[in-house]
């Protein structure tokens, strides 16, 4: 009985130091996020309350090679991670080489939504509790390097669950509507903002199913899942922002990736 104990408050001195005793010089891995002292990090962002001690969750960004990162007190030394790569082919040739109208029309999307997780607005929690917006398998995991009809492309900076036309997708955190219209590329696609600078997007969807101003409770339906935009099947796309960076929804959730 003494050892069980012992243990215990062994593990429970473990624990009440995860979150009091932050290294300054930090290895993480590309795209991933840290837990930091937001006084120490010398910035404001996404917060969360930890044995009565508030911190920062900093998103990694997804680096090419090892980087180191300089954030206040902090140094992050980020790896850069071999995430494999992704080849697919598109048949429509617009949607691979695009004619300049279109160019011009994604152009402009892809400002709007840069533009969009800039801001960094009230949250909703303090927590950094996601559930999957599917419960599915994982059919392209992020980070991996993209080739679309052999041509290298970026990386796929998201997760892609599987789910057939009309599944519907799930709010996994509590958060406001912030766009919800049609892309070039993404199709039918909607972000949420959770505040903090904390953002998901939603893309591909056959339905949108909510507005812009909307507030949207963790486990709502937003949309179904769909294969609108530059897709070789159905799909949802998922993206995940944290201060600006694309971060790896992976490491939100627990999905088993689809067995070939």
């Amino acid at each position: 009985m003494r050892i069980l104990i012992f243990c215990i408050l062994l593990l429970s001195s473990c624990a009440s130091k995860e979150f009091q005793d932050i290294p300054n010089s930090i290895t993480v891995d590309s795209g991933s996020f840290v837990f930091l002292e937001p006084e120490k990090a010398g910035m404001n962002g996404y917060l969360i309350d930890r044995k009565n001690k508030q911190l920062l969750v900093y998103g990694l960004p997804y680096v090419n090679e090892d980087t180191v990162q300089k954030l206040g007190d902090y140094e992050l030394f980020i790896l850069r991670k071999d995430f494999g790569e992704s080849r697919i082919e598109i048949t429509d040739q617009n949607l691979v080489s695009p004619k300049l109208e279109d160019q011009k029309r994604a152009s402009a999307e892809y400002l709007k939504v840069k533009k969009i997780i800039k801001n960094k607005t009230k949250q909703f929690d303090n927590s950094f509790e996601f559930q999957s917006p599917i419960e599915s398998v994982i059919t392209s995991a992020y980070g991996k390097r993209r080739f679309i009809n052999n041509n290298e492309r970026s990386p796929h900076m998201a997760l892609d669950l599987r789910g057939a036309v009309g599944r519907e997708i799930f709010a996994p955190k509590t958060g406001k509507v912030v766009l919800a219209e049609k892309h070039f590329y993404g199709g039918n696609k909607v972000i949420l903002d959770h505040g903090g600078g904390l953002f998901t997007a939603y893309s591909h969807m056959s339905e949108i199913l909510v507005k812009p101003e909307d507030v949207i409770e963790a486990g709502t339906v937003i949309g179904l899942v769909g294969m609108t935009g530059r897709v070789t099947g159905p799909h949802l796309h998922w993206e995940v922002f944290l201060n600006e960076n694309r971060i790896n929804p992976e490491l939100l959730i627990s999905l088993e990736y689809v067995q070939d």
